[in-house]
């Protein structure tokens, strides 16, 4: 089960990557724009821009093991590690969600101190659309804050 404090930056102004791996090991990445948690509180499905999605959708189909890292702009920072279970095209409800999350995104780093000409370009330069809703269940769940107890397992 993932942690209520995951839950919540998840579901808050939170900066999303997704790794994933091929067969040969080599490694792909791409950034996601919002996530939900579902009702379980184990499986979620992360937004990630079409023309960014290729290679992980690939590995995700050959492998099935992914790896979500997010963070916010005070650089609190969880990952969570996987199986996938499905994709599909987003949809209004969806597109949505990412909108509310780029305007949040640009809002808490403005309050991070970062300087709206960077801020800007990062939170609202970031594509939607068209997107590709990717949903796994995450299985560990690590907390990454810089720190000594970064690695740690919480579940």
């Amino acid at each position: 089960m993932i942690p209520d404090r995951v839950v919540e930056v998840l579901h808050g102004p939170t900066w999303i990557q997704i790794g994933s791996r091929d067969e040969a090991l080599r490694p792909a990445h791409t950034v996601a724009v919002g996530a939900v948690v579902h009702d379980d509180r184990q499986t979620v499905t992360v937004f990630v821009p079409t023309a960014r999605s290729g290679r992980v959708l690939r590995d995700l189909t050959g492998n099935g093991r992914i790896a979500v890292g997010l963070a916010l702009a005070s650089h609190e920072s969880y990952q969570l590690k996987g199986t996938y279970i499905s994709s599909r095209p987003t949809d209004d409800t969806d597109r949505a969600r990412q909108e509310a999350r780029r305007a949040a995104l640009l809002e808490s780093a403005l309050e991070a101190g970062y300087p709206e000409t960077i801020a800007r370009p990062l939170a609202l330069g970031l594509a939607i659309t068209p997107g590709v809703a990717i949903t796994f269940r995450a299985e560990q769940v690590f907390l990454q804050t810089p720190g000594p107890g970064a690695g740690t397992l919480l579940s």
